[in-house]
């Protein structure tokens, strides 16, 4: 025997009112926090081995701490030798000066003044005794002095190379972005290494420029980080608006007290694009369309579904405005 049960269609829906009030259009902007100071390390000369790297990913450092070095290939040792030899250099300077007046004292003492009834032939052995002093003199003055250019050139491109080979961080900041197997590697010429920031001058950056009229001098508007040590809601306030193109600038009001925000950090903030005031509306899931015309469904006496045609104005975020078609408190299918 087979027992046959008539199906019964049933049709689930609920019924939502027309009511008064404000439709809302909002749209959510993001946001990353960059810094006003940064520095980029790289090296001025390549084909040097980078010998030593001091920092790492995430590492604060102070103005002047060394952040990496090239192989030095012994230039502090020249650059001691040199200086010692210099300084050598210069007091045998100071010492001529001393060792001519000397000299010439000696051979004037000689020819001149122990020797009152001087003829003319010791007059003459004596100037030109004198004139070979001079000349000699002159000539180790000469000798000493090109050594010590050469040495203080060669001495500045030492230190240039010394300075060149070590390069430290320009500000307070925090390391990013170090090259992966840096240290042992072999420099190349304006290949930026890593970079130092400073985050105690950082901006969030917005590319919203078709929505930059929307904001101005002096406002206060709400921001969000969602996730990380600097999670919490901000007061943020438009920046440097005079230089705004593709970027916008917001600089923290307040927040909450964390460990800071770190480089590269998103956010977002909520921007009220237009707002229709104590209107009638229907949440936006209630309206159909029909090539592109808005139509809604309601219930006739019998509860059949019946189409009515409406004309709406703004549609916001959850509710759409009813220009015309129904009246408060119509009951619509949902």
């Amino acid at each position: 025997m087979v027992l046959l049960d008539k199906e019964t269609d049933t049709v689930a829906y609920s019924l939502t009112a027309v009511t008064r009030q404000d439709v809302v259009l909002t749209k959510i902007m993001s946001l990353n926090y960059t810094q006003d100071q940064e520095q980029e390390v790289s090296f001025d000369t390549g084909g040097r081995r980078i010998s030593k790297v001091y920092v790492h990913d995430g590492d604060p450092v102070k103005k002047g701490d060394l952040l990496v070095e090239l192989d030095t290939d012994g230039i502090a040792e020249q650059i001691d030798e040199l200086e010692y030899r210099i300084s050598k250099n210069e007091l045998q300077l100071q010492y001529l000066d001393a060792a001519e007046k000397f000299e010439e004292q000696s051979t004037y003492n000689n020819f001149v003044y122990n020797n009152p009834n001087i003829s003319e032939d010791d007059l003459a052995k004596y100037e030109k005794n004198h004139e070979s002093i001079v000349t000699n003199y002159r000539y180790k003055r000469e000798d000493y002095n090109d050594e010590l250019e050469f040495d203080k050139k060669k001495l500045n491109q030492l230190k240039n190379r010394l300075a060149t080979s070590r390069i430290t961080s320009q500000m307070d900041g925090i390391v990013y972005k170090v090259t992966d197997g840096l240290e042992g590697s072999t420099a190349l010429k304006d290949e930026v290494v890593m970079t130092v920031v400073d985050n105690g001058s950082g901006k969030f950056v917005m590319e919203e420029p078709d929505y930059a009229s929307y904001f101005h001098e002096g406002d206060i508007i709400e921001l969000e980080i969602v996730y990380g040590t600097a999670a919490g809601l901000y007061e943020v306030t438009p920046a440097s608006m005079d230089s705004w193109g593709d970027t916008q600038f917001f600089e923290v009001v307040s927040g909450p007290e964390n460990e800071g925000i770190d480089i590269g950090t998103s956010a977002y903030i909520t921007i009220e694009l237009d707002r229709a005031k104590n209107v009638l509306s229907l949440p936006l899931g209630a309206i159909s369309y029909a090539d592109d015309k808005p139509y809604v469904y309601v219930l006739d006496e019998a509860d059949y579904r019946q189409i009515v045609w409406v004309e709406t104005g703004l549609a916001g975020d959850e509710r759409i405005e009813i220009v015309s078609g129904l009246n408060e408190g119509d009951q619509v299918v949902f």
